[in-house]
């Protein structure tokens, strides 16, 4: 029997919000040339080029949540509060909104209502105006950020809010550090190096971006290893046996031998004495095991004029605008017998741009139904793919009336193994998915992952998976699979996105920088990576099967090449595949 593994690697790989995509290869095992590892000096610059991107995505997404609370404020400035039974609804509002943490309305400098504690002393903070917006610098108290931020009205009339900074902490989390206009630190990292007091004490070439609203400078500070990393669960392996009747009871009668987890036909075996290698060469030459591998480590990586009304559509998407996706919509905006599955960190079912289409998932950790989003890429991911649109509030999604299938294969760090994610995928099938997008992935070739994506393939369920945020030629896995459809990534400008893998096995491009979407608890980010360029390539295949829902697997994915627009070389080329996505002539073609 053919030993199924090499010893995984991740060479200066990046795990980060704004960035997050699979990236995977084995390709000696499969006789391809591997790339030669870049030389430090050349790691370091792609390392820079990645922070700036995610030092913008950070940026522009402060500036979008400040859109946000100033619509609030619109919105609040205009409720009836002479009213007591609508003063109380109103109150309640306020309490239950996840940002603001009080909120007055100030006539000629004295507050006249106020919901929360707020007081005269705290609006002689505001000191920083931009546009019809007037701002406080950050300030703590009982161990949280605050900031105040006000705007005029008419009749004299102030509306004011405190703004409580968790948000902003959490989604910035260790990646980077905040100073506001004075140039002092009010949100950091824990490592000791990076929890500077002020500007002044940054080291030279770090990136950084400012907020223009309000002079904060937001600094990434990047992780880059020199030491290779460990890309598999050190003392397991994953087991298919020749019979599958008496799994259990085969592995109970092993000596030094448990049994992990269990998802018929595979099962995560482990050993108290042995290393992953050393397993793995007593269980390869076993005439009762089918095949074994490493438990590897995955990582997030209309004839009618249609312009949706959510809040943040037209000034920011301009994803949905360069694949014709407003052209796509005249002829549908998907249909809720159309389910497309997320295997992601999970998913908000909660989020208000999702509420009512998030389907009962599954956790492929522990088994159950609890799919919560405890990281935010998954969030992510699904609002590009399928957010509620024409609902005033937040973005538009590419498929809005589809349903979202959570498929939690990655924790609340976004890592998972082979072994979720290949039980997620039969789960997925097994439970209605007619798409299923991987935003995912690890250079290694699994033979689990791929015996569950040829399962998935059979059924007829259109696969999408990210290339990989890289910059390189190596294939991950699942994207270099045959049966999978691989999204590289495409700018604003329909030019490759500097970290989008390459290859021969790219089918189509999507737009993948500065990408805004879901993040839990009702909030809104920017991230960039290819993982974000696919789930608009999922939201298509959505779409084209709500259509019609005779089409094969295959028969989507030739659609979806054929209808995309030629980018790079003519003709099918490694950076663009067949070209970036064109939702409007595809979904049109179909109706012809």
């Amino acid at each position: 029997m053919k030993k199924m593994y090499q010893v995984a690697l991740f060479v200066g790989g990046f795990i980060f919000l704004g960035f997050i995509a699979l990236i995977l290869t084995n390709g000696d095992q499969l006789g391809m040339q591997r790339t030669p590892p870049p030389n430090q000096k050349e790691e370091r610059m792609e390392q820079k080029g990645m922070d700036q991107v995610l030092a913008e995505d950070l940026s522009m997404t402060t500036s979008m949540f400040l859109s946000q609370l100033s619509l609030q404020l619109d919105r609040w400035a205009e409720q009836d509060l002479s009213d007591n039974v609508l003063k109380q609804k109103f109150q309640q509002e306020v309490q239950e909104h996840p940002h603001f943490h009080s909120f007055a309305i100030v006539k000629n400098g004295k507050i006249t209502e106020t919901f929360g504690e707020i007081h005269e002393e705290k609006l002689k903070q505001l000191h920083h105006q931009h546009k019809e917006l007037t701002f406080s610098d950050p300030y703590q108290e009982e161990n949280e950020h605050f900031f105040m931020i006000s705007k005029e009205m008419a009749n004299d009339k102030t509306v004011a809010g405190e703004i409580n900074l968790t948000f902003v902490k959490n989604y910035i989390k260790d990646l980077a550090s905040v100073a506001d206009s004075n140039g002092n630190f009010f949100v950091s990292g824990d490592d000791p190096e990076v929890q500077w007091k002020t500007t002044k004490d940054l080291p030279r070439g770090v990136s950084a971006q400012t907020v223009p609203e309000l002079g904060w400078q937001i600094v990434v500070h990047s992780d880059l290893e020199d030491d290779e990393e460990q890309h598999y669960v050190e003392g397991q392996a994953v087991i298919k046996l020749v019979n599958n009747q008496n799994s259990e009871a085969w592995i109970e009668e092993q000596e030094d031998l448990s049994l992990v987890k269990n998802s018929d036909p595979y099962y995560v075996v482990e050993s108290t004495t042995k290393s992953t290698n050393e397993l793995l060469d007593d269980l390869t030459d076993h005439p009762d095991i089918e095949f074994v591998e490493p438990n590897f480590v995955f990582t997030k990586q209309a004839t009618r004029t249609v312009v949706p009304n959510d809040e943040f559509f037209q000034p920011y998407q301009w994803n949905l605008s360069q694949i014709q996706a407003e052209e796509g919509w005249k002829v549908t905006d998907g249909s809720e017998e159309t389910t497309i599955a997320v295997l992601d960190t999970g998913v908000d079912p909660n989020h208000q741009d999702l509420k009512e289409k998030v389907l009962e998932g599954f956790n492929a950790f522990d088994g159950t139904s609890n799919s919560n989003d405890q990281h935010g890429h998954g969030t992510h991911v699904a609002g590009i793919a399928a957010a509620l649109t024409n609902n005033v509030t937040g973005i538009a999604g590419v498929a809005w009336q589809n349903n979202i299938l959570p498929v939690k294969v990655l924790n609340e760090n976004g890592e998972g193994s082979s072994f979720e994610v290949a039980r997620g995928i039969r789960w997925a099938v097994d439970n209605g998915a007619q798409v299923i997008n991987m935003s995912l992935g690890d250079y290694h070739n699994s033979y689990i992952l791929h015996d569950a994506i040829k399962y998935a393939h059979q059924n007829d369920v259109v696969l999408i998976a990210a290339s990989g945020n890289d910059n390189t030629n190596e294939p991950m896995y699942p994207a270099d699979y045959a049966e999978v459809l691989t999204v590289a990534a495409t700018d604003d400008k329909r030019e490759r996105a500097f970290f989008s893998n390459y290859g021969n096995h790219i089918d189509v491009a999507a737009p993948g920088e500065h990408i805004p979407s879901l993040f839990p608890n009702n909030n809104y980010v920017i991230m960039s990576g290819t993982s974000m360029a696919a789930p608009h390539v999922a939201g298509l295949a959505g779409l084209i099967r709500s259509i019609n829902p005779e089409l094969s697997n295959e028969d989507v994915y030739d659609l979806i090449t054929a209808t995309a627009i030629d980018l790079g070389e003519r003709g099918h080329d490694p950076f663009y595949g067949s070209g970036e996505i064109n939702v409007g002539d595809a979904l049109k073609q179909l109706i012809e």
